[in-house]
């Protein structure tokens, strides 16, 4: 059995900002380093077989408070995988995003021509970005060079294993679809796993039909054995609730790692959505949120 945490990444400078910020490489906020060091006390005791993670700074640091909290041995890492990094939104990137107007049919272009950058309709990119199709492919890269070698070698091995990856919104929506798409059993997913608050995560788990934990299965890497894929949880944002939102405005400000003054504020229940904005805003997702 593999089990598959997915982690979005701590609030960046970008997220406050409200801009297209795709693969542009903005660093983790005060708050979002705040974010980070909750998440990883949050899974101090959830030994994983492995971290990857995004080399987008916002990415990569948060898997390193991760990692850092993980108990020992630290477990292997990797935090150069390209293919989780977030869509790509071309000459968008770091341009304001708004709500396209669905009482018109201008396209794309013509939007641009004014200097607005709403969500593409379907089919529809940036130029020199990526399409809605293109991050579906890259996922089903993923899922197949990162995550299928993982549920072999447990199955091999006869035990369970457990990953984190950590992405970006758009990017952990469509490597959920592309797991679930795995499972024959199923019919294809309908959900589009949107709406992610910054360090919410999620989690599938992956059975290989025939697989016992302690009984090895023996195969060659080119058969094609069926999967029983089953998402857990999605958008858990528990160690996120006794956070307070940053005072003054700090969310702007970017985390230094050699402040070391820098304390978490605890209080009640705050949702920051005001202050947690990223991708999936601009593609009409929940809970207020946009989806880098």
């Amino acid at each position: 059995m593999l089990t598959v945490t997915f982690i979005r990444h701590g609030q960046s400078t970008d997220n406050v900002r409200h801009v297209w910020a795709g693969w542009a490489d903005a660093p983790l906020s005060q708050r979002g380093r705040a974010q980070a060091e909750a998440l990883g006390a949050y899974f101090s005791q959830t030994p994983f077989t492995k971290i990857y993670a995004s080399p987008l700074k916002r990415a990569a640091t948060t898997a390193a408070f991760v990692l850092a909290a993980q108990p020992a041995p630290q477990p292997p890492h990797d935090f150069t995988i390209e293919s989780i990094k977030e869509q790509n939104f071309g000459v968008a990137e770091g341009k304001p995003w708004c709500f396209p107007d669905y009482k018109t049919s201008k396209s794309l272009s013509e939007y641009m021509s004014e200097g607005k950058y709403p969500t593409p309709r379907a089919g529809e990119r940036f130029p020199d970005g990526e399409s809605d199709e293109d991050l579906a492919a890259r996922a089903t890269q993923v899922v197949d060079e990162v995550i299928m070698p993982h549920v072999r070698s447990a199955a091999r091995a006869g035990r369970a294993e457990h990953i984190a990856l950590v992405s970006h919104g758009l990017c952990i929506g469509a490597l959920i679809r592309a797991l679930l798409k795995r499972d024959s059993s199923r019919v294809a997913p309908t959900r589009e796993y949107t709406g992610m608050q910054n360090t919410a995560w999620a989690r599938v788990v992956i059975n290989m039909q025939g697989f016992a934990d302690g009984t090895p299965i023996d195969f060659a890497d080119e058969d094609t054995h069926p999967l029983i894929v089953t998402a857990m949880d999605f958008g858990r944002a528990d160690h996120l609730v006794k956070l307070k939102i940053n005072a003054g405005g700090t969310g702007k400000i970017a985390y230094d790692p050699k402040q070391r003054d820098i304390r978490a504020f605890f209080s009640g229940a705050a949702n920051t959505v005001a202050t947690e904005q990223s991708e999936s805003n601009a593609q009409g997702g929940i809970d207020g949120e946009a989806k880098n």
